[in-house]
């Protein structure tokens, strides 16, 4: 054949340049659509319908009921759960310590979630076949008791870690950390720390020494 000339390899190099760019622009847009997808089906499964984190702004957990004679004096009180409601500023550092160093030790800095941890719990748990357990934040165990429930998979998984991020948004590291201590179950019927500072040292929270701390910790 004819030998192109140079202006000829140039139309030629040029198409061709045109016909790659617009295949990487139609693929792009091809990720970008299927990324969209991918959050609008994510966002139908598992965060539509979930309850609102703003509630927890206003949540009373249940307290006993106390019967009182004419005069006001306490007689009797009744409760399923024995529980006693405290605010952030009266539980002392070394409970916070404790709880922390055995459950979260990077609360204070993360946003919900310890991706490390939940990373790497989600490999050991596809290789060993087991749904992945002790890798919950301290946001997260909120979540879960208040708002999820304890069902053991994945998806349960997946639902508290949403509203994890969702309270953390609405919540401050105080206010989760004072639903936490009055509402996590810790034997003998005592729901909250301070429940159970009376039911196993017959003492306030305030006056936990270290070991006694570290003991309501590791419950």
């Amino acid at each position: 054949g004819v030998p192109q000339s140079p202006t000829g390899d140039a139309v030629v190099r040029e198409r061709v340049r045109g016909m790659m760019a617009r295949r990487r622009w139609r693929w792009l847009s091809d990720a970008f659509l299927a990324m969209l997808a991918g959050i609008f089906a994510f966002w139908l499964l598992f965060a539509r319908g979930l309850p609102d984190a703003r509630t927890l702004l206003d949540y009373q957990p249940p307290l006993p009921t106390v019967v009182r004679d004419i005069d006001g004096t306490p007689v009797y009180s009744f409760a399923r759960e024995r529980r006693v409601q405290l605010q952030y500023s009266d539980f002392p550092p070394v409970l916070i310590n404790a709880y922390l160093a055995a459950e979260d030790k990077t609360f204070f800095s993360h946003h919900g979630l310890d991706y490390p941890g939940l990373v790497r719990a989600a490999v050991e748990g596809i290789m060993r076949g087991q749904t992945p357990r002790g890798t919950s934040t301290i946001t997260q165990q909120v979540a879960k008791n208040l708002l999820v429930g304890n069902e053991v998979s994945y998806v349960r998984k997946l639902k508290e870690a949403i509203l994890a991020w969702r309270m953390e948004n609405v919540l401050s590291k105080q206010q989760i950390i004072e639903l936490y201590f009055n509402q996590i179950f810790l034997g003998r019927n005592a729901y909250g720390v301070q429940a159970a500072s009376r039911a196993y040292f017959d003492k306030d929270v305030a006056d936990l020494a270290l070991h006694e701390a570290a003991y309501l910790a590791i419950l």
